[in-house]
């Protein structure tokens, strides 16, 4: 029965991270930006990142609680997390990435470079905002 229910609190706690996006990989990120404030805080912070994520409607609107998948060019995960708001930023290795970005039932895709040094920007787009 012990043993039992250590799996159990194991198994919970696991998936309870994952959903709450806390299992990630060793990627320093941030993301936000739903007031002009927070916006301004994230903006004074991009020097220390490498690539940006900007995600809206293409009426110009801000969205949030886009799903986020970020995978190295061997096809490995190496960030998953749901968006607080409109702006992720991530300090990843140099190197090409596959972002997959879910808002709704719409996924989008995009490949980017992102340099050793600088800020690589990548914009995503949906049709309405929910």
């Amino acid at each position: 029965m012990t043993t039992m229910l250590r799996l159990v609190i194991v198994a919970t706690t696991f998936l309870l991270m994952t959903l709450t996006g806390a299992a990630r990989a060793d990627v320093l990120f941030i993301t936000g930006g739903t007031g002009a404030d927070e916006r301004a805080d994230l903006q004074a912070k991009e020097k220390d990142y490498n690539l940006k994520i900007v995600v809206a409607a293409t009426s110009g609107d801000y969205v949030a609680d886009v799903w986020v998948v970020i995978e190295s060019a061997a096809k490995k995960s190496v960030l998953e997390t749901k968006m607080d708001g409109p702006i992720l930023l991530a300090k990843l290795p140099q190197g090409t990435y596959t972002i997959k970005a879910t808002y709704g039932p719409s996924t989008q895709t995009k490949s980017v470079n992102v340099p050793a040094q600088g800020l690589r920007e990548a914009a995503f787009r949906w049709p309405v905002a929910r």
